[in-house]
């Protein structure tokens, strides 16, 4: 039922877009935010059938080159991101311009992202977090969830061992999945070694009757390998960094390992010590740490915030519009167009708007949460 509403919730604002578009408000917000950077965002690609698995994280190609025909098509520029941000400094950024970014480093970037860009010869940048680099096996927590999800097994009876308690194990819903995947991913990662983990998932698959060997030979959840980062140039794709262990913690000292194992195994993969970008992971930041960065060396950093960028938006908080295969072509071009972007403001206004309105209409001295319900009462 949720899914269902879901499903119409967002036909329905298909619908809206739709006509919204038709109405001319697509074009009329475009030349409102001209002087605003998009900054895209993806992750991995579709080689097999990973969005099936993380439809969030991994894109199949034909959407991904859908979107670039859009930009190519609509008369977007699209620019290094370095360029971008030397154009945004100096009020000189053409109109609508947009910057591609990536994260993590997938495999499926240069097997499958890649020659797309260079269709269309469009730049882009690719954020590397490179413990799985250098361990050349698949990430962990995405391996175990692959295993899981793909298991032909719904019910078994199993025997105890140190990461799996013995008995019945269920597979028979996504909530039963979801369970047992978070509950070997945090014993694996506070528990075991590498080596360990990699024991897990042969184990797992072993016990799922799910192929690991083809895992590891496809290569679907492990990053790119010193060849391919090399590779990148040709395509010109830019790498940046994304922390060594794909974590930034609100410690002074443990950030600056991160960043500086980061950049120690970026040089070494790529024969480069150029590396002034960065993309704090899973997008989470706190402001103090942008002191840090700028420290380092670092002349920016993205965020997952959706929105646009200008001349005033802090560098250590650019803006990006999170992509991916659940994202309907309209919407797509509507966050392009700056049509979300006005929508998102407008919104934010009538907060704002709202919270003045209960508190001028609030007596002095009531609890926040009787305020707040007394108030709408009033309104309404």
């Amino acid at each position: 039922m949720n899914n269902r509403r879901i499903i119409d919730t967002r036909r329905l604002k298909d619908i809206a877009l739709h006509v919204a578009r038709r109405l001319g408000l697509f074009a009329l917000a475009r030349r409102l935010t001209r002087g605003g950077l998009r900054i895209l965002c993806y992750h991995g690609f579709e080689l097999a059938d990973e969005t099936g698995f993380r439809p969030k994280l991994f894109m199949r190609p034909a959407d991904f080159e859908g979107r670039m025909a859009l930009l190519a098509a609509a008369g977007y520029p699209v620019l290094p991101l370095q360029a971008a941000l030397d154009h945004l400094e100096r009020g000189t950024l053409p109109p609508s311009a947009v910057v591609i970014t990536i994260d993590d480093g997938f495999h499926s970037v240069r097997a499958g992202a890649a020659p797309i860009l260079k269709r269309f010869g469009f730049p882009a940048t690719v954020y590397v977090t490179t413990y799985y680099v250098d361990k050349d096996a698949p990430i962990f927590r995405l391996a175990v969830g692959y295993i899981v999800a793909f298991s032909p097994r719904m019910r078994i009876e199993c025997g105890p061992r140190p990461w799996l308690p013995g008995g019945e194990l269920r597979l028979d819903d996504d909530e039963a999945r979801a369970r047992l995947v978070a509950d070997i991913v945090e014993y694996g990662e506070q528990r075991c070694t590498e080596d360990g983990r990699q024991r897990i998932c042969r184990e797992l698959a072993t016990l799922l009757l799910v192929d690991y060997d083809a895992l590891r030979r496809t290569r679907l959840v492990s990053l790119m390998d010193r060849e391919e980062l090399l590779e990148l140039k040709e395509f010109d794709i830019d790498v940046q960094l994304h922390t060594h262990r794909h974590r930034f913690p609100v410690d002074e000292t443990a950030a600056t390992k991160e960043i500086a194992d980061n950049r120690r195994a970026m040089s070494a993969l790529v024969g480069s010590d150029r590396f002034e970008h960065f993309c704090y992971p899973s997008g989470v930041y706190d402001p103090i740490q942008w002191e840090w960065l700028s420290d380092m060396g670092i002349a920016s950093a993205t965020t997952c915030e959706a929105g646009l960028n200008y001349r005033e938006t802090p560098r250590f908080r650019l803006q990006r519009f999170l992509d991916d295969s659940l994202v309907s072509p309209i919407t797509f071009e509507a966050e392009m167009s700056g049509f979300l972007e006005i929508a998102r403001r407008c919104r934010a206004h009538l907060k704002r708007l709202h919270s003045r309105i209960v508190s001028a209409l609030t007596p002095p001295g009531r609890p926040i949460e009787e305020r707040v319900g007394h108030s709408q009462a009033e309104l309404l």
